[in-house]
């Protein structure tokens, strides 16, 4: 089980050790949560953010752009340090027509979809996505309560991927913790996002519980 960390609960005047606790534990990636006030409510962190995180870790950094514009601002957070761009069904650009510029410019991206997305709606992005990102809460802050709805999707998407022999890992977000993580990695989950139960829980004892699962 891959366990990708959510910056956003972390300690920002403890940053670095942090990062070098995760990694040390097992963490194998990072997820930066990045928001713009307009997509979602909340405002988090830029470029110049990921850019820090990117001197301290060697891993994978996964960029959720929660941003209504993530065709004006992809390259900004490519250029930060981003390995892999998450991006929402539910953005307001054409998504699609985003994806195939992505793709005509070899950079690896992802698909996410909020609770309340039909999964059916985005099986056409799968073959070229790294991930696809179910939300198993409400984009926007941490710490909500876990939507057990939202296995259903996993469940879909594991049958999908299997039966037609994809290489794209399953990621879930929001409210993960030991419980959630294991009914989650019982759906056939690949990768887990965790936040406040990482960080406000003992990092290294965390990550680990939920790399057993």
């Amino acid at each position: 089980m891959e366990i990708s960390p959510s910056i956003i609960s972390s300690d920002l005047l403890d940053l670095g050790s942090q990062i070098k606790e995760c990694q040390n534990a097992g963490a194998g990636s990072f997820h930066l949560d990045i928001m713009d006030g307009h997509f979602v409510d909340n405002i988090t962190m830029g470029p110049d953010m990921v850019s820090a995180i990117r001197k301290g870790t060697d891993l994978r950094l996964d960029g959720h752009l929660m941003i209504e514009r993530p065709d004006k601002y992809y390259k900004s957070f490519i250029d930060a340090g981003c390995d892999v761009l998450l991006i929402h069904y539910e953005t307001p650009i054409e998504v699609g027509n985003f994806l195939k510029k992505l793709d005509n410019e070899n950079i690896k991206y992802g698909i996410v979809i909020n609770p309340d997305t039909d999964i059916k709606k985005i099986y056409r992005f799968i073959p070229n996505c790294e991930i696809v990102l179910v939300m198993s809460v409400y984009p926007g802050f941490s710490g909500q309560k876990f939507i057990e709805k939202s296995l259903e999707k996993v469940r879909a998407l594991r049958k999908y991927i299997d039966d037609n022999n994809y290489s794209t890992k399953i990621e879930i977000d929001g409210g993960i913790n030991y419980e959630t993580g294991k009914l989650a990695a019982e759906a056939g989950a690949d990768i887990l996002v965790s936040a406040s139960y990482i960080f406000k829980n003992g990092i290294t004892q965390s990550i680990k519980k939920l790399k057993s699962l």
